[in-house]
């Protein structure tokens, strides 16, 4: 007799082993990137800015960002990407509200004071609000978390379609099925876009400690190795389907044309 929740488990335990025999060099790039949290959290942990201020408040928030991308990753190895990008969200969100902290420190108190003045905190940490100055290239984080909701998040028409198959099985009924587990294709796609994504966030926190700190550092991991490294492969997936290449470009900000 099949048990579904049992049979279910068997796949993503399969998937997982597939995934680490078949794209261990994509395991590796993962291992490199998440070190690069190493240096992005010693910079807070030791140092101060030009007015002596300690900034240790920031740190959970990379931490965050670390747990979750590595909780998106596990998901990922078990070929569902629809599961990463919901993880992966709220460490997405944690950057963000870095670089609000960063802006004006008046921000952490309406960040803390949510539930008295649910008003001032929607304003100030929805949508466009997020945006900051103090993070480089915020407005397109953004742009990925307001994507991420969009089509990982919500219950729309996109998420209600993208993994459904209906056929015509008979006059009077038809198949259908949800699938669960990614084609290994999709799948590999959606990693290179985590990994850049991931990235250019680290890279964008390293450039805001950077200024704040006054400091020069860099991280052991960098876009241009993985662009050296994977750049030709992900072009040639880009080119292969406009389905690639918005996902890359919208989700992993890959841009195609010129990375």
């Amino acid at each position: 007799m099949k048990i579904p929740a049992l049979e279910y488990q068997s796949v993503r335990s399969y998937n997982r082993e597939i995934f680490f025999i078949e794209h261990g060099d994509l395991v590796k790039a993962f291992v490199a990137i998440d070190a690069n949290f190493n240096t992005l959290l010693r910079l807070p942990s030791t140092m101060r800015d030009s007015n002596s201020k300690s900034h240790v408040s920031l740190i959970p928030f990379i931490l965050l960002l670390q747990r979750q991308a590595q909780s998106a990753f596990e998901a990922l190895s078990a070929f569902q990407s629809y599961q990463a990008w919901v993880l992966l969200r709220p460490g997405i969100e944690a950057v963000l509200i870095v670089g609000k902290w960063v802006d004006d420190p008046q921000n952490a108190e309406i960040w803390k004071n949510r539930e008295n003045d649910p008003q001032l905190y929607q304003k100030t940490y929805t949508g466009k609000g997020l945006r900051s100055r103090s993070l480089p290239g915020s407005e397109s984080i953004q742009g990925v978390l307001r994507k991420i909701n969009d089509g990982f998040v919500h219950a729309n028409p996109d998420y209600y379609r993208r993994h459904l198959d209906i056929d015509p099985g008979h006059p009077d009924y038809v198949n259908m099925l949800l699938q669960y587990f990614d084609n290994d294709t999709l799948l590999v796609v959606n990693v290179f876009a985590f990994l850049h994504l991931l990235l250019v966030v680290q890279q964008a926190l390293l450039s805001l400690f950077k200024k704040l700190f006054d400091c020069d550092v860099v991280l052991p991991s960098s876009l241009e190795l993985f662009g050296r490294t994977y750049g030709a492969k992900i072009r040639e997936l880009a080119d292969s389907a406009e389905e690639y290449r918005t996902l890359l470009r919208e989700l992993g900000m890959w841009n195609t044309g010129a990375s």
